[in-house]
């Protein structure tokens, strides 16, 4: 059941009266404390809110009812004339309060916390009747100090409506406003991950409603790890937060209850939401564990296995088509700027680690903040934008312009990449280093999914180790060849072969273009690409203008820079192919592969079947060398077909947040991932590694589809 209240800053406070005979509020250490009647009378058989109010010193906080790592929540002992009874505190929703290593849940500033009082339905009129409560609290900031009021006043009895305390009756209907109430439309499911208690709030309104952050509140201790971070994520059908439980939760019985606050709220006009959640047990949920999607093999890393995959994934990524070329240029600089400076060479190699060190921060820095505020993107999604698209396919072309000698920035430039003079021949090897990182973005290696799902699941600083790790892999043959000088000496001295090398590496380069346009049809269409080389040509043409024609007037420099440029921006524009991805050019599903859905998988497993999930994009290198070696060989297709493995291909090309979520479940955030279901289990699949053999599939096949 799902409540609603937003999370403001109520106190108890003490009870102050209505009567001419007016008690002041209760100064105590640090806190002002004050009870007050929501009405200046009673009337028979009508409830009487009265609340508790609370202010605190700046720094200072009270409890809630659960107040989390330490302290006391507050607590009021009511002493009532016969016939009169209290109800429980009305409790606004905490904020979390970090105090060193702990985590509380209490208020900060001012608070108010109501409580019904039922009122007979014989009173007589004209008769005053006596309320006294005593409220206890513990006010705390870097000591804790306890509270105590007593408070009493006379209450007149009559049969008229009774007129409410000009003072605090907005302030009392403004909290009452704000306390959970059932909200419709929202479901939310329960369960056990591990080590953690996952929750997911879905609703057919979710892509209408955008929550910045969920946290949940339990009513009783014990049962999560309160200073843990709770992590949101965005889903298909609306959100899910995952909170990592307390040791001892599995020996705990009954339901849990608690409070999710989310912000902004989850109705129009609400600033905040409060969800009431009742839970199964956690007995029950760790049954159920088994059942759940399949965690990669990786799922449970630890910190130093998650640096040691990101580092030896970074140094892979060197050897991928995108990143080769322009790797292999800055190899040439450092070739020359090695002989007989050596002190000079590490200096550079330096820099273009923390190019590449500076660049991955960035990257991760986007990642965690886009899915803080609950985008579905993952590793590779700035290329799920045909704009992104374009723009790499632009810069690849001019890189591999230079490269062919079409024309030179600077008579000692050896790259575009290395060239980009910035007054500072180290600031160059870092721009350099930038550069690496842009262009390796689409490409997931092996060891590297598992190691950056891992990342995003954990709190910043672990995240930003990982990534520092794969940025340092993909550093590393540089920082080698930069301080063990002698492996350059075996490369010959520079000469004519080296204009030659590089030459031969523009046309990895002009392959990478046609990559990228092949992309840039299958998300926008072919109309898009073929704007795309009309304006790649415009580029060259451009290009070409500033190499060829050499003017030997001022005026005609700039008369040949400024027609260059014109040429350059026609072509820039002309290639733009805006946001809007084509619906009709995702990646093919025909023959055996049928497209992927959570209920294509849900109804394949009903049956028994295997199943056999390719995620996939046009954009991922990866994917498509796997996709056309192995998933479409004779011998793996066969074997699907003998063994009747449904096969259902998921394409992330496009964002698409179903994948997403399905991706996250398997604690992956990129593709490729090849996940394998058994036949006739409803258990956890089989995750591939990212870069697939025949034999490794076949003998999945076998495992998940014994032969009959």
């Amino acid at each position: 059941m799902l409540w609603l209240a937003p999370p403001l800053i109520i106190l108890i406070t003490a009870l102050a009266p209505i009567t001419p005979v007016a008690a002041d509020p209760v100064q105590r250490p640090h806190i002002e404390a004050e009870l007050i009647p929501e009405k200046s009378s009673l009337r028979p058989g009508e409830p009487l809110t009265v609340a508790l109010r609370l202010k605190m010193e700046k720094h200072w906080h009270t409890y809630w009812k659960n107040p989390g790592d330490s302290g006391l929540p507050t607590r009021i002992a009511w002493a009532l004339p016969q016939g009169f009874s209290a109800g429980p505190i009305q409790w606004p929703a905490p904020r979390r309060i970090n105090v060193g290593p702990l985590t509380n849940f209490g208020y900060e500033g001012e608070i108010l916390l109501l409580t019904d009082i039922q009122v007979p339905a014989g009173l007589a009129a004209g008769s005053a009747v006596p309320i006294t409560a005593r409220a206890d609290w513990l006010v705390c900031e870097a000591i804790c100090i306890p509270g105590d009021a007593t408070f009493s006043f006379m209450l007149p009895v009559g049969n008229e409506p009774a007129a409410a305390d000009p003072k605090w009756a907005k302030a009392i209907e403004r909290t009452r406003e704000q306390l959970p109430r059932e909200l419709e439309g929202w479901n939310l499911d329960a369960y056990l991950r591990g080590n953690d208690l996952v929750l997911r709030l879905s609703s057919a309104q979710a892509k209408l409603t955008r929550i910045h952050n969920l946290t949940l509140f339990p009513d009783q201790d014990g049962w999560i790890a309160n200073a843990s971070p709770q992590r949101m994520f965005r889903t298909a059908g609306g959100y899910e937060v995952r909170v990592a439980t307390a040791a001892a939760i599995r020996s705990k019985s009954g339901p849990l209850t608690g409070l999710i606050v989310a912000e902004p709220g989850l109705a129009k006009g609400i600033s905040a939401a409060v969800v009431e959640v009742p839970v199964e047990s956690a007995t029950a949920l760790a049954d159920e564990i088994l059942e759940e999607p399949a965690l990669s093999p990786f799922a449970d890393l630890g910190l130093l296995a998650a640096l040691g995959l990101a580092l030896l994934g970074g140094a892979i990524l060197n050897l991928m088509p995108c990143v080769f070329p322009v790797v292999s240029i800055k190899v040439l600089g450092f070739i020359e700027q090695a002989r007989g400076k050596p002190a000079r060479l590490r200096a550079h190699g330096l820099a273009f680690a923390a190019g590449v060190m500076v660049s991955f921060w960035v990257v991760a820095g986007i990642l965690r903040a886009l899915r803080a505020q609950g985008e579905a993107l993952g590793w590779g999604y700035q290329l799920q934008s045909p704009p992104v698209v374009a723009a790499l396919a632009f810069l690849f072309f001019v890189l591999a312009l230079n490269l062919s000698g079409l024309f030179q920035v600077g008579s000692s430039l050896q790259s575009l990449a290395g060239k980009l003079r910035l007054r500072n021949d180290y600031a160059d090897s870092a721009l350099a280093g930038l550069l690496a990182t842009l262009v390796a973005t689409p490409c997931t290696v092996p060891f590297m999914g598992a190691a950056l799902g891992f990342a995003l699941t954990q709190p910043a600083i672990v995240a930003m180790l990982v990534f520092s790790a794969l940025a340092l892999g993909m550093s590393s043959p540089y920082l080698l060849l930069c301080f063990w000088p002698a492996l350059i000496r075996r490369i010959p001295r520079p000469g004519r072969w080296m204009e030659t090398l590089r030459q031969v590496l523009a046309f990895p380069l002009y392959l990478t273009v046609v990559w990228l346009a092949w992309v840039l049809g299958r998300q926008a269409g072919v109309d898009a690409v073929a704007r795309l080389l009309a304006g790649l040509t415009l580029i060259a043409a451009a290009l070409w203008l500033m190499g060829r024609w050499r003017a030997s007037t001022e005026t005609g420099k700039r008369a040949t820079m400024i027609a260059a440029l014109v040429l350059a921006v026609v072509g820039c524009l002309f290639a733009w192919p805006g946001n809007k991805a084509a619906e009709a050019v995702a990646d093919e599903v025909s023959g055996p592969w049928k497209r992927w859905s959570p209920a294509a998988l849900a109804s394949a497993r009903a049956e028994g079947r295997a199943v056999f999930v390719d995620f996939t994009a046009a954009w991922c290198v990866t994917c498509q060398v796997n996709k056309r070696l192995v998933l479409e060989s004779d011998a793996v297709h066969t074997r699907f077909e003998q063994r009747k493995v449904v096969q259902l291909r998921a394409d992330w090309t496009n964002q698409d947040a179903q994948i997403t979520a399905a991706l996250r479940d398997l604690g992956r955030i990129g593709v490729p991932v090849y996940a394998v279901y058994a036949a006739g289990s409803l258990g956890a699949p089989i995750l591939l590694p990212e870069l697939l053999t025949k034999e490794r599939v076949l003998r999945a096949i076998d495992e998940a589809a014994p032969p009959s």
